[in-house]
């Protein structure tokens, strides 16, 4: 009985090794070589109420002009563009001040974005585009920084300023 029970193990282990070998073959590698990553078009239902605003934000850049015109008039109704985000979009700048939303119509997606927590519900996060680093906090931008080869990021890390305490005298029992 035990060498039954061995044999059908060492069986199994062959044909999990045989099987795992014929997965691996040239063959399979080439043709996951070949397979190119595109980053797929967002595609907007007719009802944008429907959609997380920030996602008309973000995929503004990959529409045609007239989705772009529907994205553009769903996002300045719920009015999540900044006097300064109308002012610059036409030229294609964004400046300290601008909100996220208008940062994302502008430039279009970034190539990395990393951010942290600093408090509660506040985030500051560095947005990483071919030409500088955005640095936003709570939906607006906070700094803009030039982006050059060899030079680190601006540091999410920042020193935290003493905190007094609390204005409650302490107790004594």
């Amino acid at each position: 009985m035990q060498l039954k029970k061995s044999w059908l193990a060492l069986t199994g282990l062959v044909a999990t090794g045989a099987l795992a070998f014929s997965l691996a073959t040239p063959v399979m590698a080439n043709e996951a070589v070949k397979t190119e990553t595109k980053a797929e078009i967002f595609k907007a239902p007719e009802d944008l109420s429907t959609v997380r605003p920030v996602l008309l934000c973000r995929y503004y850049h990959q529409q045609t002009p007239e989705e772009q015109q529907r994205f553009y008039n769903r996002v300045d109704s719920l009015g999540l563009l900044s006097h300064r985000d109308y002012d610059m979009m036409s030229e294609g700048k964004v400046v300290v001040g601008s909100s996220l939303c208008g940062m994302y119509m502008t430039k279009g997606e970034p190539l990395f974005e990393d951010g942290i927590q600093i408090r509660p519900l506040v985030f500051k996060v560095v947005h990483v585009y071919e030409d500088e680093y955005i640095v936003t906090q709570s939906g607006m931008v906070m700094e803009i920084h030039e982006r050059v080869e060899g030079e680190m990021p601006p540091s999410l890390d920042r020193t935290v300023p003493e905190v007094a305490p609390p204005p409650v005298a302490p107790r004594t029992r």
